[in-house]
């Protein structure tokens, strides 16, 4: 089975973990970034990942912006946002930039996890 590489750009830092933590049982290859900036220079800039999950709002560099500078420098991996705004307007934009799919905060890991292996194809 091919390992797939999966970031994490999100600025809580406990939400962050037990997503990581979960994506790793799960078998894939975590990285994890605390902002939007963290995550386009130091790791999208420089790897390639199968798999970008965002939150939408964090400090500095949004997942929107994130998503939006990672197209223009072509390296957008797959991307599922995750969102606190329970509005559809910060959903309905992360999807016309390109992003894949959304969650709203709190998720259930299950469902991330289903929908992160759809995403990758792995059904």
């Amino acid at each position: 089975m091919e390992n797939k590489r999966i970031l994490i750009a999100e600025d809580s830092e406990i939400e962050g973990m037990i997503l990581e933590r979960a994506l790793k049982s799960a078998g894939y290859q975590v990285s994890r970034a605390a902002d939007g900036q963290q995550a386009l220079e130091q790791h999208l800039a420089v790897s390639k990942f199968d798999l970008l999950i965002t939150d939408i709002s964090m400090p500095g560099l949004s997942g929107i912006e994130l998503i939006w500078h990672a197209r223009e420098r072509n390296v957008l991996p797959p991307t599922i946002v995750l969102t606190s705004n329970k509005s559809e307007e910060a959903s309905l934009k992360s999807l016309e930039i390109g992003a894949l799919d959304h969650l709203t905060k709190p998720y259930n890991l299950p469902l991330i996890l289903a929908k992160v292996k759809i995403t990758l194809g792995r059904t």
